[in-house]
């Protein structure tokens, strides 16, 4: 009964962490397309058709092919902060541009514009601050993880139009299915990211202690070699030595991409109808992707890619939402 907690604890967690980046980061958007005429918006977006979203895959599988070859290559930890510090300081940044911009309501001028010096250093300044306060304490990979996400959809979702951004993420569910079941190289990536502790992934990790003899012969081995050590620490990790339990980390993660890419989609839905309509649909199927992939994960407990049942959700949402108004 105690894991069953444990694990719908963490479930509920990574769910409400996965809906902050898609409803804040809405929030977001409204302000980088409040004034803005439909040629601006348009104007604004780089990628407009299915092939130029393909494009993205192709880059994906290379970006993804060097990482692997750095991981296996690359035993150091200086590299990867430098890696994690790159990516959180720029998507951050523009996080923090959108938000203090908005205060003085003059996003799309400093978006778009000459720009403000003083809120472009400050975002600038908060974004080094974000980034030096992971390096310090590395419990704040969660934070760092969810507003990194956030200011990758949002820019994403900027530049892509709504057919291009659904296409990329359709080629993308494929990609995601393939590199966790196939080749399996996603799930490697994911385990050293866990492993180093980078912002690429949201996790929750606590720890839990089962009976011994819940643990297969191999495990039990490992464990027997390891319990003099266990014992000779003391305290709680004696005490469950002496009752034949065992402590075991127990651990959900998801990665900023699952975060990033339906925010992505949701904030290109603007551009079909210039409202948020749309976009809270897309949200709203996103959510309920993520609850079959956490629902899925729950009974098969093994590493899965959400990307697919992300996008059912959505397509769920989205067919729902025109069949009604056809009616």
């Amino acid at each position: 009964m105690e894991e069953r907690v444990v694990e719908v604890r963490q479930l509920l967690q990574i769910l409400v962490m996965f809906m902050i980046v898609q409803f804040f980061g809405l929030l977001l958007a409204t302000q980088v397309y409040s004034g803005l005429t439909y040629e601006q918006i348009k104007s604004t977006q780089v990628i407009s058709t299915s092939a130029n979203a393909l494009i993205y895959i192709v880059y994906i599988v290379i970006v993804t092919a060097i990482l692997l070859i750095i991981f296996r290559i690359y035993k150091g930890n200086k590299l990867y902060l430098l890696l994690e510090a790159g990516v959180v300081l720029i998507a951050s940044f523009f996080v923090f541009l959108i938000g203090i911009a908005a205060l003085f309501n003059s996003v799309a001028y400093n978006l778009y514009g000459v720009g403000n010096a003083y809120i472009f250093a400050t975002a600038l300044a908060l974004s080094v601050v974000l980034v030096v306060a992971k390096l310090k304490r590395p419990q704040l990979r969660n934070v760092t993880a969810i507003i990194a996400s956030i200011g990758v959809g949002i820019i994403l979702g900027i530049s892509f139009s709504f057919l291009a951004a659904f296409i990329f993420m359709v080629a993308l569910a494929i990609y995601d299915f393939i590199a966790v079941f196939i080749t399996k190289h996603m799930v490697a990536l994911g385990n050293a990211a866990i492993e180093k502790n980078l912002s690429f992934l949201v996790m929750v990790n606590e720890y839990k202690a089962v009976p011994e003899k819940s643990l297969s012969r191999n495990e039990q081995k490992e464990y027997e070699k390891a319990k003099p050590e266990l014992v000779k620490k003391g305290g709680m990790l004696k005490e469950l030595a002496k009752n034949d339990m065992v402590p075991i980390a127990a651990r959900t993660a998801l990665g900023t991409g699952d975060l990033a890419i339906p925010l992505m989609v949701a904030v290109s839905a603007y551009k079909v109808y210039l409202n948020f309509v749309l976009s809270f649909v897309v949200a709203l199927g996103a959510i309920l992707g993520i609850i079959i992939t956490l629902f899925i994960l729950s009974r098969l407990k093994r590493p899965l890619p959400a990307i697919p049942p992300i996008l059912l959700g959505i397509c769920i949402a989205l067919a729902i939402y025109f069949g009604a108004t056809l009616i």
